[in-house]
């Protein structure tokens, strides 16, 4: 017997000393300048990335690589500072570059 998926839940992005709020369904990006939030370039802390690759698998461009349980980078010139990554890295390593 499968259970019953959970519903989406929003998710509170921090970015440096703001936080915002994206609800179910939305971008990142998109809930960012509804709370009058530009998202800036943005670079992977090593000391705190575990490597778990949450953030490449949501990656729409690539820009970010890494080996699994080894810290990641992101590709600037590639990055288009989307977001995503923020609200899926559970150990807050995506930070402004």
């Amino acid at each position: 017997m499968t259970q019953p998926q959970k519903p989406p839940k929003e998710v509170v992005v921090k970015l440096g000393d703001v936080q915002f709020v994206v609800p179910p369904g939305a971008r990142v990006k998109d809930a960012a300048a509804a709370a009058g939030i530009e998202i800036p370039a943005l670079k992977v802390d090593p000391a705190t990335c575990k490597g778990c690759q949450m953030c490449v698998k949501v990656c729409e461009t690539g820009a970010i690589s890494g080996n699994k349980k080894e810290p990641h980078a992101i590709d600037q010139s590639v990055c288009i500072r989307c977001g995503e990554c923020l609200a899926k890295c559970k150990t807050g390593s995506i930070v402004p570059a």
